[in-house]
């Protein structure tokens, strides 16, 4: 039974990434790049998030660490999207002290530099982080881009989600390739 329903989370994340995904495909007529599914779940990672205080009606913002190009692949991908009535937005961040506004910040492999000063500017408040750099979860991070048999998957901090507020859906951890949650007993 258990089983089951995690089989049916899976396949409503991958309908839901490949409904997004149509958009870039009609557009490029390609095979999605790893961008592209990166960008897709980072939107569909926003449906399955909830963060807290009352609902706002202004922008989600999703935040992009530096001049990474895959910010533009975002913004491809969310235009004229919006989550629980709120317009997607996508910014770049020159400096970790722009975070504030964001609700989802994502921190490429590239910036790996300036990781611990964005992380550390995003600390305290409920802002989900995300990256596809290694050992992000160990730094603090909360959701890692992994690849698994070359298909993007994503890990996921659990303690660091509880620690900034950031509650994740059942249904999102149940497709997450590893779950870490030491204060609960979990393994990664």
């Amino acid at each position: 039974m258990r089983e089951r329903g995690a089989q049916r989370a899976f396949l409503l994340l991958a309908i839901f990434a490949a409904v997004s995904m149509m958009t870039l495909l009609d557009a490029t007529a390609q095979k999605p790049t790893r961008d592209d599914v990166q960008a897709a779940y980072l939107y569909n990672f926003g449906k399955f998030v909830r963060w807290p205080g009352d609902p706002s009606r202004r922008p989600m913002l999703v935040c992009v660490a530096g001049e990474d190009p895959f910010a533009e692949t975002l913004r491809k991908l969310v235009e004229g999207e919006q989550i629980d009535g709120r317009p997607l937005e996508v910014r770049n961040l020159d400096r970790p002290d722009g975070v504030s506004d964001c609700s989802i910040l994502f921190i490429g492999a590239e910036q790996r530099d300036r990781e611990d000063s964005f992380l550390s500017a995003a600390a305290g408040k409920p802002i989900l982080t995300v990256s596809d750099s290694p050992d992000f979860l160990d730094r603090g991070g909360m959701i890692q881009f992994v690849l698994v048999e070359d298909h993007v998957r994503f890990e996921v901090n659990l303690d660091e989600c509880n620690r900034h507020r950031v509650g994740l859906s059942s249904e999102l951890l149940k497709v997450a390739a590893a779950v870490t949650a030491k204060s609960a007993g979990g393994t990664r």
